[in-house]
């Protein structure tokens, strides 16, 4: 019976980010997510009494991937090796579905504004891109080139994540290419000598 809790709680934070990336948080409601479930508003407010309490357990979810990612980060030498593990470690995590929670705390700040966990989830993405961009990063603090560089390689793994689940994407095989991808962008591979 706890396996059917925890698979419904599961499923129940995945359809409500879907839901809250197709109506905005504040245009789902409880009845929208159980709808969608095809369970009843009062099966739901078994295991959530709000979308409050939903998006808490997302975040918390999330924060949590992120903090267990950047405190082995940090205990690692800096370098491509630890740069491209990190990476290699981010896109398991999109292709087990962080990329929804991901992008909902990028684009809905004002509904995370009242969340206690949005703030350290910040901290932990901060923690983690400072941990990508490497050492020209901690050189010239700031640099555009550096930042531009890791939201473009976490652009390439969330894409791949939001695609793998459709069967027809190739899945694994997507992640593995933006894997590449993210990992070129962060430590681009040495030209070639001319010919």
């Amino acid at each position: 019976m706890a396996g059917r809790r925890t698979d419904t709680r599961q499923r129940a934070q995945s359809v409500a980010l879907q839901l809250f990336t197709e109506h905005g948080y504040d245009g789902t409601s409880l009845r929208m997510i159980a709808e969608r479930l095809n369970i009843t508003k009062a099966a739901l407010y078994y295991h959530f009494k709000s979308k409050d309490e939903i998006l808490a357990a997302v975040l918390s979810d999330f924060s949590a991937a992120v903090a267990e990612l950047t405190d082995w980060g940090k205990q690692q030498p800096p370098g491509p090796g630890t740069r491209r593990e990190l990476l290699r470690r981010y896109a398991e995590l999109t292709a087990g579905g962080i990329t929804a929670a991901a992008r909902f705390a990028q684009e809905n700040e004002p509904a995370l504004r009242d969340q206690p966990l949005a703030d350290q989830v910040r901290n932990h993405v901060m923690t983690l891109f400072s941990l990508l961009a490497g050492p020209n990063a901690l050189a010239a603090p700031g640099d555009p080139v550096a930042s531009l560089r890791v939201r473009l390689a976490f652009a390439a793994l969330h894409m791949a994540g939001d695609d793998a689940g459709r069967a027809e994407s190739g899945g694994p095989e997507l992640i593995d290419a933006a894997l590449g991808i993210a990992c070129d962008l962060i430590d681009p591979p040495a030209p070639r000598p001319a010919a």
